[in-house]
């Protein structure tokens, strides 16, 4: 029971810091301009970060339903993950947001498997 207590405290803290730091990604697309503020790149920023703050409530209030929406989590960070690592990254922001977006998926995919 620990070992999953602490497998749920770190996809939360992963899935509340890709939100923080996809808002921020999504804030630095659209007042750096240029080719990053596609409309696709966009709309996948704010979905992770959406479904990201909505696994987290999931799983912070313990709903029953929180493992498959940690699959869904998973598959919609590594799709945004794949648009960030796409796009030339001359101050690391998409770099920093891939990475990020990575971790929360691998430990969604974890906590939809358990």
């Amino acid at each position: 029971m620990e070992q999953m207590n602490n497998a749920l405290a770190n996809c939360l803290k992963n899935c509340l810091e890709c939100h923080q730091v996809c808002t921020e990604t999504v804030s630095h697309v659209l007042h750096g301009g240029g080719h990053h503020s596609e409309a696709k790149h966009l709309v996948a920023l704010l979905d992770c970060a959406q479904i990201c703050a909505v696994s987290a409530d999931f799983m912070s209030r313990r709903s029953p339903h929180h493992s498959h929406l940690c699959g869904e989590c998973a598959e919609i960070c590594n799709a945004c993950a794949a648009l960030c690592e796409a796009h030339d990254d001359p101050d690391g922001k998409m770099k920093l947001c891939a990475e990020a977006c990575r971790k929360c998926a691998q430990s969604c995919s974890e906590m939809s498997a358990a």
